[in-house]
């Protein structure tokens, strides 16, 4: 994909003026802990594309800035949404992995001005949680301070609230994460949408 041409701004940086469907990103949704960041890596190194990781933006952030309680941790992930969309302005393409919030995120996610192709992590919750406990995170995620009831809880409670994807507007693939990955097969498809 050549880079597309840009129009310098008073601010110093550039926008796009190339045609929207130029610019493409794959968004990668589902439950916590329904395999989205492994799914988003392997993608987009069959694609050869950049992954935009809300969780590494995150993480880096406790790195900076220092782990805290509950508070801190809300106030650096919304930061690091912020992040992930100002990089994301100023790609042509990439994957993107976080666990959108479904009020917020499509309006963002579209205001993109991109082609946006959804593959929704579809898992139950009851095994999204036993992942959930059985991953290591970065200390700052706060993981530990959950009980397995807490956990449970959390991810049937986003699955009753959000049943589904995001729902962008453009091509949507489900994909059955209990399973093991046909990442091959994926690549082909996502490569036959951006064809289209």
């Amino acid at each position: 994909m050549t880079p597309p041409t840009a129009q310098n701004r008073p601010d110093g940086a550039s926008r796009r003026t190339d045609p929207v469907t130029d610019n493409v990103f794959v968004i990668v949704s589902g439950l916590p802990a329904s395999g989205k960041s492994t799914l988003s890596y392997r993608l987009a190194d069959g694609l050869g594309w950049p992954v935009i990781d809300k969780d590494a933006i995150l993480e880096t952030l406790f790195d900076s800035l220092g782990v805290g309680d509950h508070t801190w941790r809300h106030r650096l992930s919304r930061a690091g949404d912020d992040i992930l969309f100002t990089i994301a302005a100023r790609a042509t393409h990439a994957v993107l992995d976080n666990w959108w919030h479904h009020d917020t995120a499509p309006e963002r996610l579209r205001q993109l001005d991109a082609r946006l192709i959804e593959i929704f992590c579809d898992c139950d919750p009851a095994l999204a949680a036993e992942r959930f406990l059985r991953r290591t995170r970065h200390p700052g995620h706060l993981d530990p301070r959950l009980t397995p009831g807490q956990v449970a809880e959390r991810v049937a409670t986003i699955r009753a609230t959000y049943p589904g994807p995001l729902r962008l507007g453009g091509p949507l693939l489900t994909i059955d994460t209990s399973r093991p990955l046909d990442i091959p097969a994926l690549v082909k498809d996502v490569r036959g949408l951006l064809d289209t």
